[in-house]
């Protein structure tokens, strides 16, 4: 009698424990969603070659560039535009410098003194997306999607998006200064790599203009 009730309790158990196993694994609870942030924290540096396409409000393609994107942390960058035209936006964590070769001219700006705003930055910078962003993360099939929808009313349609497959960033799209949509895409994105910063310094030609903008 003793022994039939411990197989039957022990069958309880077992079932129980079947069910305890499944809802493990069918319910991930929110602790185990992907957080942008964090995986932005463990980027340390990051190498891209890209494609980028600029959309009419028609969705026609106007222009198509291609280039190369260098970051290591904290705010060091290369945004270099190889085709058509020849611009370079370099940051070395103090000034960013805009390179432009077809009107010789470099410009140099402080980080201090200006609003960061250019794509790497919303891309990279914790502070800046929480102070002018909310997120919003969606999984669609093995794509992480994730929603840069800006605080400020009065550009609330202008959402950033950026997808990451694979835990490499894929693309993203943004809206440019001329209301144009702006889409670009990643090719040999590699993450975590060894970054001189020496890699952040430019040479300036001496027949170029140099503009120090306070």
């Amino acid at each position: 009698m003793v022994l039939g009730m411990l197989l039957k309790n022990n069958k309880y158990i077992k079932k129980n424990k079947y069910i305890l196993f499944l809802i493990i694994i069918f319910y991930v609870p929110s602790s185990f969603a992907f957080d942008y942030f964090s995986y932005m924290d463990n980027l340390n540096s990051f190498s891209t070659f890209f494609k980028q396409n600029t959309y009419n409000d028609n969705g026609l393609l106007i222009k198509s560039s291609e280039g190369y994107m260098l970051y290591k942390k904290q705010s060091k960058y290369i945004l270099e535009y190889k085709y058509p035209n020849i611009v370079k936006f370099v940051s070395d964590g103090n000034f960013i410098t805009t390179y432009d070769e077809d009107l010789e001219q470099a410009i140099i700006q402080s980080t201090n003194n200006k609003e960061k705003n250019n794509i790497v930055d919303i891309m990279t910078n914790e502070k800046l997306i929480k102070k002018n962003f909310t997120l919003n993360t969606n999984t669609i099939d093995d794509e992480k999607h994730i929603k840069f929808k800006p605080i400020d009313n009065e550009i609330r349609n202008n959402v950033f998006l950026l997808v990451i497959k694979k835990n490499k960033i894929e693309r993203i799209t943004f809206m440019n200064d001329f209301d144009q949509s702006v889409t670009m895409i990643f090719k040999d994105f590699e993450k975590n790599i060894e970054v001189l910063d020496s890699s952040f310094k430019i040479d300036i030609p001496e027949n170029f203009d140099v503009i120090i903008d306070k």
